[in-house]
């Protein structure tokens, strides 16, 4: 049995808002991390304002609960903004394109199934997409 105490990666949340706790994970990391292709354990920690890029995953099926605070997402397809609380569980299936929105601070903890680095932007999406959110091939 094994296993990674919160003394050993949170003091790296100062650099980074994603600590990936296990996964499938190519680049080298300041923290240690359990490889795991089949998933990914994400601790993540938001300020207000830290929101995010329209994207999807064609294969990665998302989970996130809320431990503290809350987190929006915006669907891409329907405009629908859905927020959620400490204690809610989201899921978003692969293939929907959203943008996280953080309006005060909080902190998730979310799982990718199955661990991938595959992550599509908006802007450098290929679809046909009839709810298009930011033009072809301009990057940031």
């Amino acid at each position: 049995m094994s296993a990674i105490r919160a003394g050993e990666y949170a003091a790296h949340f100062a650099q980074a808002r994603h600590l990936f706790l296990a996964g499938d994970l190519r680049l080298p990391n300041p923290h240690p991390f359990f490889r795991d292709p089949r998933v990914e354990i994400i601790a993540c920690k938001y300020d207000a304002g830290d929101g995010g890029r329209y994207h999807w995953h064609a294969l990665v099926t998302e989970y996130e609960f809320v431990l503290e605070g809350s987190v929006s997402y915006m669907e891409a397809a329907t405009g629908a903004l859905h927020r959620y609380e400490a204690g809610d569980l989201t899921l978003i299936p692969a293939g929907v394109c959203v943008r996280r929105i953080v309006d005060q601070p909080c902190r998730t903890l979310a799982l990718k199934i199955p661990s991938s680095a595959e992550k599509i932007h908006c802007r450098e999406c290929r679809r046909k997409c009839p709810s298009r959110q930011e033009p072809y091939g301009v990057t940031p």
